[in-house]
């Protein structure tokens, strides 16, 4: 009989030291198409400063009025700067010498509060005093359309109203029996009116106190050649 023998097996080796697979590189993108990633991030740029460069153009020519609605006409009359001082409360009108155009026109007019009680407010009349059609504005941010007693727009808030010392611009648009009012370049007011009248008054309203001072440093009247 044969003897038997002690039986030993071979060691395996660790799966973490077996030889790893052999893998294949990534494939490169085409040449044609790295080209065309490196020449877009130029054009992009380009693209992106020429929007930049129109956005800026369009702001300066905003604020330079380019867009803003024409007078009527041209420009007929700029009278002399001209002052309002209320020393009681009511409503007052100062009309001016110079009349009214007899067929469509314009007036822009630029009123400022100078000093005293703020509550109160300034604008522009038209027509006469029996039947005036007035556009105003308080330093407090008060806007006022009336015509004669009738309150188109009674003394109310308005978000474009220049506030204490800042200027308010009033725009006037007779065409016919057609009137648009623009406060500050802004549409406050659109509407028919028929004028018995060709006059310009300066109108102002007190409510009391201290007396209020506002100046005209620009009026201007424009109108359509005959």
């Amino acid at each position: 009989m044969f003897a038997s023998l002690p039986y030993s097996p071979a060691p395996l080796l660790p799966c973490s030291l077996a030889p790893p697979l052999p893998r294949s590189p990534a494939p490169l993108p085409p040449r044609s198409l790295i080209t065309k990633l490196l020449s877009m991030k130029p054009t992009l740029r380009g693209g992106l400063a020429g929007l930049l460069a129109t956005a800026v153009l369009l702001i300066i020519l905003i604020a330079a009025g380019v867009f803003d609605p024409k007078p009527v006409g041209t420009l007929q009359a700029s009278l002399p700067v001209a002052s309002l001082s209320l020393n009681q409360p009511g409503q007052t009108v100062v009309w001016l010498e110079d009349p009214l155009p007899a067929g469509n026109f314009s007036v822009r007019g630029t009123a400022v509060y100078q000093q005293g009680n703020l509550d109160s407010g300034v604008g522009l009349a038209l027509g006469s005093q029996a039947d005036a059609f007035v556009v105003a504005v308080s330093p407090l941010g008060y806007v006022l359309v009336q015509q004669g007693e009738a309150l188109l727009l009674p003394w109310q808030p308005w978000p474009h109203v220049g506030l204490a010392e800042a200027p308010n611009e009033l725009w006037l648009d007779v065409r016919g029996e057609s009137v648009t009012v623009r406060l500050n370049r802004e549409l406050l007011w659109q509407g028919t009116l028929h004028l018995a009248a060709r006059q310009l008054g300066l109108f102002g309203e007190g409510f009391g106190g201290e007396t209020a001072v506002y100046t005209f440093p620009s009026l201007q009247i424009y109108s359509e050649p005959d």
